[in-house]
């Protein structure tokens, strides 16, 4: 039997949570109270539809770019990512390091010049039917460690080219519905469309399995809300078709994160990129105000985001 498939990740994140709530099984790893499904898979038939607008939950666009910058970048440290969510520290080990949901260390970076990424990439490019473009997240046995404090929670990422389009599969072990699932989703959205970029293939269908597809206890409340609260306007990001801007991007993180001065050129520079790249910079930029004045004075000024502002409405609420 063919999975579920949705056209967006609104559609099933809301298909999931009523799904949990009603025939969920409970159980209590590490002492805590959860509902799962086992084995659960869904389709997602348009990657670009990755950002949930629902009011109720909240769902921060800033975050999700933090996060993708911080796994594109190959780094395990935990600072670039409590800038943006301050949780991430209960992650990180003593040295301030996250070893386990650091996937772009994993897959970007490389002893020998040739990353996993890039190995992936030249087997798509050299035999159009492989099935063997695999990259991975987990090591053999660290996850195993009774105090692990940061297990990755996907396993693996697998691209096909079928037809000159470019499908992903990736497996999980654990996700969390709630958190952890629309900010995954987005990364390897993300990833396969950047992929798909570079191999100059059409973007496909994103497919996803979790081992274990769960709801905290402390979050059902919440999941409930959701599904009450009417479904948001569709929206689609625009096409990724520069992915050398991936680089002038992750400067200008570095840049507004550290709250380092950008100079008039590197502020040409930017003006000068395609419209995809400015408008997440510009997203940042206000990430960077909204630490200052909050969200709704920073909503209330904003002048050059248009396309990202209704994926960034609901921010406003957070601080009342």
């Amino acid at each position: 039997m063919c999975p579920p498939q949705y056209l967006s990740l609104e559609d099933a994140q809301r298909a999931i949570l009523s799904h949990l709530l009603t025939e969920g099984r409970g159980t209590s790893p590490r002492g805590v109270a959860t509902v799962e499904s086992r084995a659960l898979s869904f389709t997602l038939l348009s990657p670009r539809h990755r950002c949930i607008l629902n009011r109720e939950r909240r769902w921060s666009l800033p975050l999700a770019l933090g996060e993708l910058c911080w796994h594109l970048s190959g780094s395990t440290q935990a600072e670039a990512l409590t800038y943006y969510a301050p949780t991430w520290q209960s992650f990180a080990d003593a040295d301030g390091q996250i070893r386990g949901s650091c996937y772009g260390s994993k897959v970007f970076l490389s002893a020998d010049g040739c990353s996993p990424w890039m190995r992936a990439r030249n087997l798509l490019q050299s035999d159009r039917d492989t099935r063997r473009a695999v990259l991975y997240f987990n090591d053999a046995s660290s996850h195993l460690v009774p105090g692990c404090r940061d297990a990755a929670c996907a396993n693996s990422l697998q691209f096909f080219i079928r037809e000159g389009i470019l499908d992903a599969v990736v497996c999980m072990r654990s996700n969390d519905v709630i958190w952890g699932l629309p900010y995954d989703v987005f990364l390897f959205t993300f990833l396969q469309e950047m992929m798909a970029a570079n191999l100059g293939v059409e973007l496909g269908s994103y497919h996803h399995f979790a081992a274990s597809l769960h709801l905290y206890a402390k979050h059902r409340s919440l999941a409930e809300r959701i599904l009450k609260c009417e479904p948001p306007t569709e929206f689609r990001m625009p096409p990724l078709e520069n992915p050398a801007g991936i680089q002038t991007f992750l400067d200008f993180e570095r840049r507004i994160r550290l709250d380092i001065r950008i100079d008039n050129e590197q502020r040409n520079l930017i003006e000068e990129c395609d419209a995809y790249w400015h408008d997440l910079v510009q997203v940042l930029r206000m990430f960077r105000s909204s630490k200052d004045i909050g969200w709704t004075a920073t909503l209330n000024s904003a002048t050059d985001v248009a396309p990202y502002l209704p994926v960034l409405e609901s921010l406003a609420s957070q601080s009342r």
